[in-house]
């Protein structure tokens, strides 16, 4: 005669068939490990330290990270901002209409590549940050994009890929984005 037995436990399932004296031998020693485990948790499951009751069907919470605000002054970018840029006051622009005035820009990833390279290859600016774009904006009188930082996540993205971009004050020009410069930018016809 064939005995069967089964146990499911939130789909702990245990499956035991063959003679009724095995079963039972099973199922005691199941039984005395089930209740023996059971008295070890007892005092973890009536309660946490401070001896408030834990519903067994609630998800454990999700531990809060803080975010390191943008505008902490920690990483040295001298109070430059990506989503609130200023004019810079000292930079000189008086070559920028000449220099601008030679190409066509489609989009503002384009106007990012001129701009960066106007301070870099006209002015000598080593490092140029998002307020000195931003102030070749104003003095090219063109239209500042919306969202000021998202431009310089455009520009570096997969799609265009001109700049790098890591931080408002770390921006350099790509390879891919000097010869895009170079050979692909639509200058104007000569008049």
């Amino acid at each position: 005669m064939q005995t069967k037995l089964h146990i499911n436990i939130s789909q702990g399932v245990v499956d035991v068939e063959g003679d009724p004296e095995l079963v039972r031998e099973i199922y005691a020693d199941f039984k005395d490990k089930l209740l023996s485990g059971m008295s070890l948790q007892k005092p973890q499951e009536s309660g946490d330290a401070d001896g408030s009751k834990e519903d067994p069907k609630r998800k454990p919470k999700r531990r809060s990270y803080s975010r390191k605000k943008a505008s902490d002054d920690e990483d040295g970018s001298n109070g430059v901002v990506a989503d609130s840029p200023q004019i810079d006051k000292n930079l000189d622009t008086s070559g920028l209409g000449s220099f601008y005035g030679e190409f066509e820009p489609k989009n503002n990833p384009e106007k990012i590549l001129i701009f960066l390279k106007f301070l870099t290859e006209q002015l000598g600016i080593s490092d140029p940050n998002t307020d000195q774009i931003y102030t070749c904006y104003e003095a090219a009188n063109e239209r500042v994009p919306k969202v000021f930082s998202q431009a310089f996540r455009d520009a570096s993205g997969r799609k265009f890929g001109y700049i790098d971009y890591n931080s408002p004050t770390d921006i350099s020009i790509t390879t891919l984005g000097s010869n895009h410069f170079k050979f692909d930018m639509k200058r104007k016809a000569a008049e």
